[in-house]
C-alpha cells in the first residue's frame, strides 16, 4: 500500500513553481476532508469545471477529462484542505473574453499576485461567439428546472435509502455523484456570467460618479437563503413545523461542504440554540427576516433610481435591465451552492448506509468509519485491516483540524497550526477589506470557528474566517459580519446584502486578529474593520 492509499488527502509532491491559493475554495469547501468527501466530489468538480467552459466554447471537447497530475487540474486538496490552482484559472482567464488573469485573480481570490502578467489570447473566440449566447440565453430556465429536479430526487431517495441494501447504496451515491457535476456545471456557469455583470455594474457606478454603489444595487437580490431565513423565523415562531422545514432544508449543517458532518436533517437538534435565538426577537420586529427582505428591496430600488436619474432615457432602460439581470445571476448563484448540498445529503446518507451495511458484515466498526474510506473503497467494499487504515485516517483529519494552509504558496505548502485567535488589545487598529454590504456599525465582535457552540445576542458583530449556508441563522442575528475569505459574490456578501446588515469581506486575517469580545465598527461603506477597545 502506497502512502496515497494510506493518505489520499494529501499531495507531498508538486511542481515548485506551480501557485496555488486557499482564497475561495476555501469559502466552497471549508474544514477538511475526508477520504470519501474528496474522492467523492473531485472528479465531478474537476470535470464541472471543464464542462461548463465546454458549453461556451473555450475549451474543447478533449479538455473534459481530468488531468493526471495535480499541475494540470484546476483544484485539490492539501493536507485535507482544498487549494486551487492559479495558474490554471489565469491560463483560462487569458482565453475567456471579457476578463483577464488579473480580474479572475481579484474575483475569486481577493487579491492579485505582483507577477501577475494578463497574456489574453483571441484564438477561442469564433468558437464562443457560436456557442456562448445561446447557453446564457437559456441557463436560468435550465437551472431553475435541474433545482427543482435535485429537490424531488433528494426526497424520494432518502425516503427509501434506509432499507437499501448494498448494491443500491453504491447505485445512489453514483447518482449522486453524477448529479453533483450537473449542478456544478450549471453553477459555474452562472458564476462566470455573474461576475461579468456585476464587473460591469460596478464600472456603470464608478463612471456615475458612485464608485461602490453596487452594494446597494444588488440589495435584496432574492437568494435560497431568503428561504432558508424565512422559514427558520416561521419555525422558531410556531408557524412552520419541523418536519415541513427539514424537508425544505434539512440539507443545511453546521460545516456542510464537508460528506462527514451531520446535516440539519440528521440532528434537528442542531437547531435548537438558533431557534432560541429568533425567538426572542418579537414578531413585530425590524429584524425578522420578511421585513429586511423588503427594506433591502427598496434599498436596491432606491440605489438603482439614484444612478438613473441622469441617464437618458435608454440608457436608463438599459441599466435597469442589466440590474435585474445581475441579481438574477447573485441568486443563481446560492441556489447552485444549495443544489450541491443536497446531493451531499443523499450521499451522506448513502454513505452512512454503506458503513452500517459494513459493520453488520464485520469489516468495519462504526457507520461513521464509511467517511475514512475512499469512494473506490467504500463502494468496491473495505479492504482488508480496514479498521487499522480507518484509524490512521482518522487520527491524521482530527490533527489537522487545528491546522490551516496558507493563503497562497508556490509548490507543496506548509499547513500552519492554529491554537486559537491571535487577538490584539490595541486600540486603533484598521483592517481592510471588500466592503460587501453598507452601512457602518459597533458593537461587540464574536470571533466564531463552530456555529453550533457559539450564542450571539442580538446586534453582536459576527468575525469568522468564512461562512456556508448553514451559517444563515446567525445573520439573523448579528448587527454586521467580517470574513477573512471572499469578494462581492461570496456568501458571506450575498447573505449580508440580503440582511441588510454591515459586511466586510476578504480581510485574510480579521478572525486572527480581533480578540472574541473587543468592540469593534464595520464600515460596510469603506471596506474597513476598526477595533475601538
Amino acid at each position: 500500500m502506497t502512502s496515497a492509499d494510506i493518505d489520499p488527502v494529501d499531495h507531498a509532491h508538486c511542481r515548485p513553481e506551480v501557485a496555488w491559493t486557499s482564497g475561495n475554495v476555501a469559502e466552497a469547501f471549508p474544514g477538511v476532508c475526508t477520504p470519501l468527501g474528496f474522492t467523492f466530489m473531485h472528479a465531478p468538480v474537476e470535470l464541472a469545471l471543464r464542462s461548463a467552459f465546454r458549453d461556451i466554447g473555450v475549451f474543447t471537447a478533449a479538455q473534459v477529462r481530468v488531468p493526471p497530475g495535480i499541475e494540470e487540474q484546476f483544484w485539490t486538496v492539501f493536507a485535507g484542505r482544498a487549494a486551487a490552482n492559479m495558474d490554471q484559472f489565469r491560463a483560462l482567464a487569458d482565453i475567456t473574453p471579457g476578463t483577464s488573469a488579473t480580474a479572475v485573480e481579484q474575483q475569486l481570490f481577493g487579491y492579485v499576485r505582483p507577477e501577475t502578467v494578463d497574456h489574453n489570447s483571441f484564438r477561442r473566440y469564433p468558437a464562443i461567439f457560436i456557442k456562448a449566447p445561446r447557453v446564457v440565453a437559456t441557463l436560468g430556465k435550465t437551472h431553475d428546472a435541474y433545482f427543482a429536479e435535485l429537490r424531488r430526487w433528494r426526497s424520494a431517495s432518502l425516503s427509501s435509502v434506509t432499507a437499501m441494501d448494498g448494491g443500491s447504496c453504491v447505485q445512489l451515491l453514483a447518482d449522486a455523484r453524477q448529479r453533483l457535476r450537473t449542478i456544478m456545471r450549471l453553477h459555474f456557469l452562472a458564476t462566470f456570467v455573474g461576475n461579468g455583470l456585476v464587473d460591469k455594474l460596478a464600472a456603470t457606478a464608478a463612471k456615475q460618479g458612485e464608485p461602490g454603489l453596487e452594494a446597494r444595487l444588488l440589495s435584496g437580490v432574492g437568494s435560497d437563503e431568503n428561504d432558508v431565513a424565512g422559514d427558520l423565523w416561521e419555525l422558531a415562531h410556531g408557524r412552520l413545523g419541523m418536519t415541513t422545514f427539514l424537508d425544505r432544508h434539512g440539507y443545511h449543517g453546521t460545516n456542510e461542504g464537508q460528506l462527514d458532518s451531520p446535516s440539519w436533517r440528521e440532528d434537528p437538534d442542531l437547531l435548537k440554540a438558533r431557534l432560541d435565538d429568533l425567538r426572542a426577537m418579537g414578531v413585530d420586529s425590524p429584524r425578522a427576516p420578511a421585513r429586511r427582505t423588503a427594506a433591502q428591496q427598496a434599498e436596491g430600488l432606491a440605489a438603482q433610481e439614484r444612478l438613473a436619474a441622469s441617464m437618458s432615457w435608454l440608457s436608463r432602460e438599459l441599466f435597469r435591465r442589466s440590474v435585474r439581470m445581475t441579481a438574477r445571476y447573485v441568486a443563481l448563484r446560492e441556489q447552485g451552492k444549495a443544489g450541491l448540498l443536497m446531493t451531499f445529503d443523499v450521499a451522506r446518507a448513502a454513505a452512512r448506509r454503506l458503513g452500517a451495511l459494513s459493520v453488520q458484515d464485520g469489516r468495519l466498526e462504526e457507520a461513521g468509519d464509511a467517511f475514512f474510506l475512499t469512494y473506490d473503497e467504500l463502494t468496491g467494499g473495505p479492504p482488508d485491516g480496514a479498521a487499522d487504515l480507518v484509524a490512521t485516517r482518522r487520527a491524521r483529519h482530527q490533527e489537522r483540524r487545528n491546522q490551516r494552509l496558507p493563503e497562497s504558496w508556490t509548490g507543496v505548502p506548509e499547513p500552519v497550526r492554529i491554537a486559537g485567535p491571535a487577538g490584539t488589545t490595541s486600540t486603533g487598529i484598521s483592517i481592510e477589506g471588500v466592503g460587501a454590504c453598507s452601512g457602518v456599525v459597533e458593537g461587540r465582535a464574536r470571533v466564531v470557528t463552530d456555529p453550533e457552540s457559539t450564542e450571539l445576542d442580538e446586534g453582536d458583530l459576527l468575525v469568522c474566517e468564512a461562512t456556508d449556508p448553514g451559517w444563515i441563522s446567525l445573520f439573523v442575528v448579528a448587527g454586521g459580519v467580517v470574513t477573512d475569505l471572499g469578494g462581492m459574490l461570496s456568501h458571506g456578501a450575498i447573505v449580508a446584502r440580503e440582511m441588510g446588515i454591515p459586511c466586510v469581506v476578504g480581510t485574510r486575517t480579521a478572525s486572527r486578529t480581533i480578540r472574541d469580545g473587543q468592540r469593534i465598527r464595520i464600515d460596510g461603506d469603506q471596506g474597513v474593520v476598526a477595533v475601538l477597545d
